[in-house]
């Protein structure tokens, strides 16, 4: 929570002084309709910073850091568009949507094979759980990409 907290704080902070530079180089220009121009952008670029992210920004950030814009998203679809087993008997998955996917553990379950839907859900502790689409069995993965 505190380190939450401290994020936030210095995430606003930098914007302020972002902010506080950018009109700042506005505020010097002479010309009357530079500077309105000038304002005009630097408003419509705070504007493009600070937007929500959409349903696609979500689905290519699922996996990554909590700082991503996919916190609110539970899961995702994909379907596995190619299997690689490691020495060890993990297995990496690559996705059609672009994401690799790393198998935790050694487990042979549940069954997969290239071209088979999948769904990763959120997992205990920000941990991801893989399961195919038809089956209740599932494994922990870690995403690579």
């Amino acid at each position: 929570m505190r380190a939450a907290l401290l994020i936030l704080s210095l995430s606003l902070l930098s914007g302020v002084s972002m902010a506080a530079s950018g009109w700042q180089e506005c505020r010097q220009l002479a010309n009357d309709s530079q500077r309105l121009a000038c304002y005009d952008e630097y408003a419509a670029m705070l504007e493009r910073k600070n937007r929500p992210p959409g349903k696609e920004e979500q689905k290519a950030a699922f996996g990554l850091p909590k700082t991503s814009p996919a916190d609110e998203l539970e899961g995702i679809q994909a379907v596995i568009r190619k299997i690689e087993k490691s020495a060890r008997g993990q297995r990496t998955l690559y996705l059609d949507n672009g994401q690799i996917w790393r198998q935790l553990g050694s487990s042979s379950q549940p069954r997969l094979k290239s071209g088979k839907q999948i769904i990763i859900e959120r997992g205990a502790l920000g941990s991801y759980v893989l399961k195919p689409a038809d089956s209740n069995r599932s494994m922990r993965v870690k995403r690579l990409r």
